[in-house]
């Protein structure tokens, strides 16, 4: 086997191997583009969720905002009513502390109602205005403590208005703590999907990296193939040549051959020599040389 042969037979292998190792990368990039791309599309979807319940904790936080700006007028009221309440009660003290006290008082009425019933009319003559004018007097005093008594019976009209606002603030407070516990639940699966989506990406990016490198390679490849592709096809086109020079060669030699032949048959049958069935096919030729 000449140099040439030998030489294309290490480029063909090498080609071969060279084609192989293209293939095998193509395949290889194929899959890392899948990979990549999956994980693209599920780094969308999970932020696309994310998104969700940002926009769901956002407008939880909207809803916390309006309620709470019904909180100032009802903080306001309510000490206006505690204000009230407090100057009634300290009025309705005042008077109390101001006036004698009102079991003394009834006390004081019994013991005169009695005397006026059990003094005898002639001694009663003596005393009957005075017992008449005090008596009166401790009637009012307890007619006053009635007045002061209806006073403080309306406080508790104005507990029970305070009360009534401030289970309102409460309610308020209590809508707000649940709003805003659900807020926070929001953003916490936020924050996670959006951690999860971002480790997505990552990993995506560190396929897409791999996906370049594949790239790279396979330029590489195509390079080398380029620089043996050529020296493949002109050995390739040179052993054509050699094989149609040997065949041509072949072809002449077989021409000058019948010619010889030819040649020496023509002189034997000059010379009236005896001629052989290849001699007279030499002279005359056969159906093989006509179709030549």
């Amino acid at each position: 086997m000449s140099n040439e042969e030998n030489k294309l037979d290490e480029l063909e292998a090498q080609a071969a191997k060279l084609m192989k190792t293209r293939s095998d990368l193509y395949e290889e990039l194929s899959k890392k583009r899948d990979q990549r791309d999956k994980l693209n599309e599920s780094a969308n979807k999970i932020r696309e969720e994310a998104h969700k319940h940002r926009s769901e904790r956002d407008q939880v936080n909207r809803t916390v905002h309006e309620i709470k700006s019904q909180l100032g007028p009802l903080f306001e009221e309510l000490d206006s009513k505690k204000e009230r309440l407090q100057g009634v009660e300290q009025n309705v003290q005042s008077e109390y502390k101001s006036r004698p006290n009102k079991s003394r008082v009834e006390r004081d009425l019994n013991r005169v109602e009695w005397e006026v019933m059990t003094t005898p009319t002639l001694q009663m003559k003596e005393r009957e205005d005075e017992l008449v004018t005090r008596a009166s007097q401790l009637r009012r005093t307890l007619e006053e403590f009635k007045k002061l008594e209806r006073k403080a019976d309306a406080t508790l009209g104005y507990m029970a208005d305070k009360k009534a606002t401030e289970i309102e603030i409460k309610s308020i407070r209590q809508k707000i703590d649940e709003l805003a516990e659900k807020s926070q639940e929001h953003h916490e699966k936020m924050i996670l999907l959006y951690n999860k989506a971002d480790e997505e990406r990552d990993r995506a990016q560190a396929i897409h990296e791999k996906f370049v490198e594949l790239l790279q390679n396979i330029d590489q490849v195509k390079a080398d193939l380029d620089g043996v592709m050529p020296q493949v096809r002109a050995l390739r086109n040179g052993q054509r040549l050699e094989d149609h020079k040997v065949s041509q060669r072949r072809r002449m030699s077989a021409v000058a051959y019948k010619e010889e032949m030819k040649n020496e048959a023509m002189k034997k049958m000059e010379s009236g020599e005896k001629l052989t069935m290849d001699d007279l096919r030499f002279i005359y030729g056969d159906e093989d040389d006509e179709e030549d």
